[in-house]
């Protein structure tokens, strides 16, 4: 079979076309990619395609659709309006699907280029244990995103949160990139928890290294301390932590010490699957404590009576107060 008719190569340009769109079924995602290997390797192969692209982008904006010169394009074209498929994606996505198509023409047919594809990893509402060929592993949080790339795999970006367990190897360092921090490593055991422009990191064992634009210089981090950074503000604040807290998730505990509210409310809406918004007034309220969330409006609840505050709205669109605003 050749490669431009192979369907499940046209299903993986479909889900990657629809997961930059609001109305992305994650759940049916995750079943599809892991139901079969052959899934996840024509889904990370998808996606190296279009992160090569991403680098002649101005030059593939053309303000018709292309007309398509061999059969590969064709099929993809084909495969980016089907409308019966699940993934539904608008204009914008349309286009990408002819770019992918003509970038998938030339990348395909020559796969000595490429190198290792990136290791794509995306989570629901449960959490997914990755276990590297060096006996690494990695909790990869509720909601989350992990590329896993380079030649020695050893080049990550997250999003959302993920528990470290890496071995020690001196002659190879890991980088993985959070939000703007950079964290550096040779082989410890850390926690990150990413959200919007705040990156947090708890190291229970060994030491790492975070890096960013936004610092003056480089810092290092030891075990038992801990780092939340401000990239809005381009702040990094340190404090010590408790060990046994870090990666509490996993057992369904949230334990804070002195945390801004507003990192906490995004907490509880990646580990209990509660929206709830914190007005700017109340963004930099400091809260500590420890939540469970095996019931998520429970822990919600819990946290309004600690911090004395009102809870308005509806579920699915809570909203934190000031009692008598």
């Amino acid at each position: 079979m050749k490669r431009e008719d192979d369907p499940i190569l046209a299903e993986a340009v479909r889900w990657h076309l629809a997961s930059g769109d609001d109305s992305m079924d994650w759940d049916a995602f995750t079943l599809w990619l892991e139901a079969d290997p052959a899934h996840r390797k024509a889904f990370d192969e998808i996606a190296l395609t279009d992160m090569m692209l991403g680098e002649h982008r101005e030059e593939l904006a053309e303000p018709a659709a292309p007309e398509f010169e061999t059969p590969m394009e064709a099929t993809y074209a084909e495969a980016a309006n089907d409308r019966v498929v699940r993934p539904v994606f608008g204009k914008r996505l349309r286009w990408a699907g002819f770019a992918v198509a003509a970038a998938l023409t030339a990348v395909l047919a020559v796969p000595q280029f490429m190198g290792p594809a990136p290791e794509l990893y995306e989570t629901a509402a449960a959490s997914q244990r990755i276990a590297l060929e060096d006996g690494s592993t990695i909790l990869l949080a509720p909601r989350s995103h992990l590329t896993i790339e380079g030649r020695n795999r050893d080049r990550m970006a997250l999003s959302g949160g993920a528990l470290f367990d890496i071995r020690h190897d001196p002659s190879r360092r890991l980088t993985i990139t959070a939000g703007d921090l950079a964290i550096s490593d040779i082989g410890t055991r850390f926690d990150v928890q990413e959200q919007k422009d705040t990156v947090r990191v708890a190291v229970v064992e060994g030491k790492v290294q975070v890096s960013s634009q936004a610092l003056d210089a480089p810092v290092k981090l030891a075990a038992g301390s801990g780092l939340d950074f401000d990239g809005a503000k381009g702040t990094a604040t340190i404090a010590s932590i408790k060990p046994v807290d870090v990666g509490s998730w996993q057992e369904g505990r949230l334990s804070y010490e002195n945390a801004r509210l507003v990192l906490v409310a995004a907490d509880l809406h990646r580990y209990a699957g509660v929206s709830v918004e914190v007005p700017a007034s109340l963004r930099d309220r400091r809260f500590s404590g420890t939540l469970i969330v095996d019931d998520g409006d429970a822990a919600l609840r819990d946290l309004v009576q600690l911090m004395g505050l009102r809870l308005s709205g509806h579920a699915g669109a809570w909203r934190l107060e000031q009692p008598g605003s």
